[in-house]
């Protein structure tokens, strides 16, 4: 990447298609199953789900996508997924995220399946549960 400065960004709706060839392959592999590309593309055009670049000179280094989700009596900003390259570049961008989230009205932020090594990554989060799965 050199030393080109990263900024971080929604991505409007109108900007999606603009985007959508260089972070489909980035966030495509941390799709769930049964979920795929299409479905993804169709909730961010919805507004079901924001998309958010970590972009330079260069181009797209990573792409972050976020939900709106209430569970019970809480409102959370649920980092859905994450793909890209140089995490170590562009994680902190979560601030940014995480006042976006407040202003919207959420009273926590969710990482609903992070990876272990998000963990070792982001200050202030704690993991509440595990997923465990096992294929048969």
């Amino acid at each position: 990447m050199g030393s080109a400065a990263l900024e971080f960004s929604g991505v409007l709706d109108a900007q999606i298609w603009a985007v959508w060839h260089t972070v489909s392959p980035m966030l495509s592999p941390a799709l769930g199953e049964g979920e795929t590309p299409e479905q993804l593309l169709a909730d961010l055009m919805a507004r079901r789900a924001q998309l958010w670049i970590a972009a330079s000179e260069h181009g797209i280094h990573a792409a972050c996508v976020t939900e709106l989700v209430r569970r019970g009596e809480r409102f959370y900003c649920n980092v859905w997924l994450t793909g890209g390259n140089g995490v170590n570049n562009w994680v902190h961008f979560l601030d940014t995220i995480e006042e976006w989230a407040k202003e919207q009205g959420c009273d926590a932020m969710l990482i609903d399946r992070a990876r272990p090594g998000w963990k070792r990554l982001l200050n202030g989060y704690k993991t509440q549960t595990l997923t465990l799965t096992k294929e048969l």
